[in-house]
């Protein structure tokens, strides 16, 4: 697609206040391609941060546009990031370009933010995959397969607190709640557990 056509698509993003209240952040690009662009429309940063693997554009430039939540009021960042010699991820690919010094990489400086925020979407995978398998027998006896979902159901906990920390803050500052303790949380949990079985 013509260049103009593909800016005025990344300029013109309107991600859905439904999809933007359940917190993740929203990433979408422009990758030039010769006189011509390819847009890639707004994607979960989760599902977003691989899409760049595919790219081989080796040297050339990208345009970046991250919607997200801040005080708890939609804002976007965007910034321009020159590709390296090998296709990266996103974030790898916005932290090489802070790192060697691309003033126009992250000109609203929400790396640290967009990091967090994938961080906690690995979480919550994790959690979700364990709670599944935690469900079926070959887990483990029951009462370790019980001690083992209530665990990972307050990452899960853990995860939505931290999202909220991190969409409802104002300042750069990163402050997330303690992460569960899983030593600590299990001793308890067998603790008020034991003979109720």
């Amino acid at each position: 697609m013509p260049i103009e056509e593909a800016l005025m698509a990344l300029a013109g993003i309107d991600i859905p206040k439904k999809e933007m209240e359940k917190g993740i952040p929203f990433v979408s690009f422009v990758v030039k391609e010769g006189e011509g662009a390819v847009f890639i429309e707004p994607r979960p940063l989760f599902d977003a941060d691989s899409l760049l693997m595919v790219q081989e554009a080796a040297g050339g430039e990208i345009l970046y546009r991250a919607d997200y939540l801040r005080g708890g009021i939609g804002k976007y960042a965007s910034g321009v990031l020159i590709f390296g010699e090998k296709p990266e991820t996103f974030l790898k690919l916005l932290e090489n370009n802070i790192n060697s010094g691309n003033a126009k990489a992250d000109t609203m400086g929400i790396y640290g933010y967009l990091e967090a925020h994938l961080t906690l979407c690995g979480l919550e995978n994790l959690a979700q995959e364990e709670i599944a398998f935690m469900g079926r027998e070959e887990a483990g006896t029951e009462d370790y397969r019980a001690a083992n979902s209530s665990y990972y159901k307050e990452v899960l906990s853990f995860v939505e607190a931290g999202r909220r920390c991190l969409n409802t803050g104002t300042s750069g500052r990163i402050s997330l709640p303690p992460f569960p303790n899983r030593s600590k949380f299990m001793a308890e949990w067998y603790r008020k557990h034991k003979g109720r079985r």
